[in-house]
């Protein structure tokens, strides 16, 4: 037998006992964590009310901050501050609640120092949204909503969620799972809604002239759902604060600066755009909604109020 006949009968063999290795499938975090989050928490519970329709209310606004660092402590005590000048109704978060990968479980050690002991102190409740870095362990979604059973302050009954207070209805978003699903819910609970205000938020802009941009996907698929339906879609992300000029009746605000900075410039957009660690407060009533920026010490930085 010839040398090139054995090798090529070596090689067929081998072939046929070692046969080549498939490739992994690849997922991206937000399928692999389908899998896992249980479906009935991407469902949205009923409506509930925080506050009886047409009484004055007053919310704090903000994003991207848990890391357990100094900006974060900072802007937590300004809160805290304000609060004790000019309480608040409640609060709402914008995502990226905790870095980098959000949360292990109920039990993570973090919740008591990143949350507990900074929010806690005010005797209020926040009401969630997840972010980009809430998606990194595969539990963590799960475990911040979960959490709501344990904590006086954090609620987060679904990746979803609408409630009201006073005059306003408030539609809380999962911007980094943007399902079909979820689109068809916030069109028609924006289009049942009879309350003045009607306010959007989630975690990811759709206009921004800070470090991320322009989100095209949002541009096409939310955008379309918010015009002419919503007042104001409010979002984090971008580590700044900014107020975008309006598409209609709809405002576009960002308040991404609870805990980390980048620097931000005008573009052709900006009506306000400053990098500065704070947060926003919302105050609403029958014919006028305003929102406020606030420095961690206090310092009133921009404020406009829409009217009816």
């Amino acid at each position: 037998m010839s040398y090139r006949i054995w090798l090529i009968l070596v090689l067929g063999l081998l072939a046929y006992r070692l046969p080549a290795e498939q490739p992994k499938p690849t997922t991206s975090p937000s399928a692999s964590i389908k899998k896992l989050l249980r479906p009935e928490f991407r469902v949205a519970p009923p409506l509930f009310s925080l506050k009886a329709a047409g009484q004055p209310v007053r919310v704090l606004a903000f994003g991207d901050f848990g890391d357990g660092g100094n900006g974060q402590r900072q802007v937590a005590a300004g809160m805290l501050a304000y609060h004790r000048q000019q309480p608040f109704d409640f609060g709402i978060t914008l995502g990226d609640n905790f870095y980098n990968k959000g949360m292990k479980s109920v039990d993570d050690p973090r919740w008591k120092t990143w949350w507990d002991e900074l929010y806690d102190p005010l005797g209020i409740r926040f009401y969630a949204t997840l972010g980009n870095h809430d998606y990194g362990f595969e539990q963590s979604p799960e475990a911040e909503i979960l959490y709501s059973e344990k904590s006086p302050s954090w609620r987060m009954p679904a990746t979803e969620y609408s409630y009201t207070a006073g005059s306003v209805q408030f539609f809380a978003i999962d911007s980094q799972v943007m399902t079909a699903s979820q689109l068809k819910w916030l069109r028609q609970e924006l289009e049942a809604s009879k309350f003045r205000w009607k306010v959007v938020y989630g975690h990811h802009p759709i206009y921004s002239h800070g470090k991320h941009g322009d989100n095209q996907k949002l541009i096409r698929q939310l955008l379309p759902v918010l015009k002419d339906r919503a007042d104001v879609y409010l979002a984090g992300h971008d580590h700044d604060m900014q107020h975008l000029k309006p598409e209609g009746s709809l405002h576009f605000f960002v308040s991404g600066s609870g805990g980390k900075l980048r620097p931000i410039s005008r573009g052709p957009r900006s009506l306000f755009a400053e990098s500065k660690l704070g947060f926003a407060v919302l105050e609403a009533h029958e014919t006028a909604l305003k929102i406020t920026f606030v420095e961690k010490d206090l310092k009133l930085l921009y404020e406009y109020t829409l009217k009816h």
